[in-house]
C-alpha cells in the first residue's frame, strides 16, 4: 500500500512538472537586485495579461536583453523597486522570471496585491504572439494552480479590463478572450465611465459637490499629464552649440513625424550626448543649417534629448517642418528601438499634447510618408504604424 501511495505521489508530481514551462531565472537573464519586496497573499484570485508594447524577441539572448531593458526602465525611470511584472513571456517559448510567484508586482493599479501579472514581450496590437509564447503563458498559469500560487477558480483578465488602457493590444486580447476562466469585467472605456462619469448623474443634483468633483478631476488630470512627460536632456546638458534659428513654430502643431538618424546607436547619456554633438556638427557645418535639424532626439537609454525644442521650426522633413520632428538615434532598418526608447517617444508626444504644443487630433507619420526616403527604417516604421493617430 505504501509503495502505491509513493508511486501515485511521484506520478502526480511528474504531471505537474510537465505542465510547467521553461522559466529563465533572474540570475540567468541578468536581473538587478530589487530594492523592496512585498509578499503576495497566495493563492491569488486573478491572472492579468499584458504586453510590453515594445520590441519583440525570439531567442533567450534577445529576450534577456529586453527584460533587462524593461527592468532598467521600471527602476530608473518609473522609480519602482523592481521590474513590474511577475513573469514575462518571449516568442522563444520561454518564461522569464520577474517578481515571481510570491512578490507583489506593479503591473495593474488596484490589482497588484491580488493577481499574477504576465506580460508578453512585444507589441501585440496588430498581430498575436506566436504559438510558442501563447502555449508557454497557458502552461505557466496551469503550473501556478496545482502549486497553490493561483486559485483553482481564478479569473483571467486583460490589463484593459482592470485599468483604462489599450494593453495587452487588440490582437492578443482577442486570443485570451477564448482562454479558460477569462472574464471581462470592465473595458478601458467602461473604467472611465464607472470612475468618472457615472457619479455625475447623482452629483448633478448638488452643484457644490459637483464643483469639488470637477476640481479634483482637473488636479488629477494635471498630475497625470505632468507624470507623463519623459526625462529631457537640455541643450546645455549635452553641450550644444548656439543656434542661429529664428523661425518659430505655430503651436499646437498639426502633426508629429518620426525619423531615425541612420547612424550609430547609443545607450547611455555620455554616448548619446556625443551623438547629439556629432549630428549637430554635421547639420551646421556640412548642411549649413542654423542648428540640429530635429526638434527632439531619443536614445536607447530611454531619454529624450532636446534639439530645436517645442517652439522652433525644425529642418527634418521638406514641406512638413511645421510639425514636430522626433528622431531615434541609430539605424532601425533591421530592428526596432528598444522598449525604453519607444516609451520615451510616446510619452513625449503625450506630453506635447497635454502642454498644448501638439494638437489633440494630431497626425503621426513616418518621414517616408511625406518625403521620398526609407526613413525611419523598416523595423521602426512597422512599430509606429500601430501607434495612435498614425496615418500614412
Amino acid at each position: 500500500m505504501t509503495r502505491w501511495i509513493i508511486l501515485l505521489a511521484v506520478f502526480c508530481t511528474t504531471i505537474h512538472a510537465q505542465s510547467c514551462p521553461t522559466i529563465v531565472s533572474r540570475s540567468q537573464w541578468g536581473g538587478r537586485n530589487p530594492t523592496c519586496r512585498s509578499r503576495l497573499s497566495t493563492p491569488v484570485p486573478n491572472a492579468i495579461i499584458h504586453h510590453t508594447a515594445g520590441d519583440f524577441c525570439n531567442s533567450q539572448s534577445t529576450c534577456s536583453t529586453q527584460v533587462r531593458n524593461i527592468q532598467n526602465y521600471h527602476m530608473n525611470t518609473q522609480k519602482w523597486c523592481d521590474i513590474g511584472y511577475n513573469f514575462l513571456v518571449g516568442e522563444d517559448g520561454r518564461v522569464y522570471e520577474g517578481r515571481g510567484w510570491t512578490t507583489t508586482g506593479a503591473h495593474a493599479r488596484s490589482y497588484n496585491n491580488k493577481s499574477i501579472g504576465i506580460s508578453f514581450i512585444g507589441s501585440f496590437t496588430n498581430r498575436a504572439p506566436n504559438s510558442a509564447a501563447l502555449n508557454a503563458a497557458r502552461q505557466l498559469i496551469a503550473c501556478g494552480v496545482p502549486r497553490n500560487f493561483i486559485r483553482s477558480n481564478y479569473v483571467l483578465k486583460g490589463h484593459r479590463n482592470v485599468n483604462p488602457t489599450s494593453c495587452p493590444g487588440n490582437s492578443l486580447y482577442k486570443v485570451i478572450q477564448g482562454w479558460p476562466h477569462f472574464k471581462a469585467s470592465l473595458s478601458s472605456y467602461n473604467c472611465i465611465s464607472v470612475y468618472f462619469f457615472r457619479p455625475f448623474s447623482a452629483l448633478s443634483l448638488y452643484p457644490g459637490v459637483m464643483i469639488r468633483w470637477l476640481i479634483l478631476l482637473l488636479v488629477l488630470w494635471a498630475a497625470e499629464n505632468a507624470l507623463g512627460c519623459p526625462s529631457i536632456v537640455s541643450r546645455s546638458q549635452w553641450a550644444a552649440r548656439r543656434s542661429s534659428c529664428t523661425t518659430k513654430l505655430s503651436t499646437p502643431v498639426p502633426g508629429v513625424i518620426i525619423h531615425h538618424t541612420a547612424g550609430a546607436f547609443c545607450s547611455n547619456k555620455n554616448s548619446c550626448s556625443t551623438q547629439m554633438r556629432n549630428i549637430q556638427h554635421f547639420h551646421m557645418n556640412t548642411r549649413k543649417w542654423c542648428d540640429i535639424g530635429y526638434n527632439f532626439l531619443i536614445g536607447e537609454d530611454g531619454t529624450v534629448y532636446e534639439g530645436r525644442g517645442w517652439t522652433t521650426q525644425g529642418a527634418h522633413a521638406k514641406s512638413y517642418n511645421q510639425n514636430i520632428g522626433i528622431c531615434f538615434m541609430g539605424t532601425f532598418t533591421n530592428r526596432a528601438p528598444n522598449s525604453a526608447a519607444l516609451r520615451a517617444a510616446r510619452s513625449l508626444i503625450n506630453c506635447g499634447v497635454a502642454r498644448n504644443y501638439i494638437r489633440r487630433d494630431y497626425r503621426l507619420r513616418g518621414h517616408r510618408n511625406v518625403n521620398p526616403t526609407s526613413c525611419p527604417g523598416n523595423s521602426l516604421y512597422n512599430v509606429i504604424r500601430g501607434w495612435p493617430q498614425f496615418k500614412a
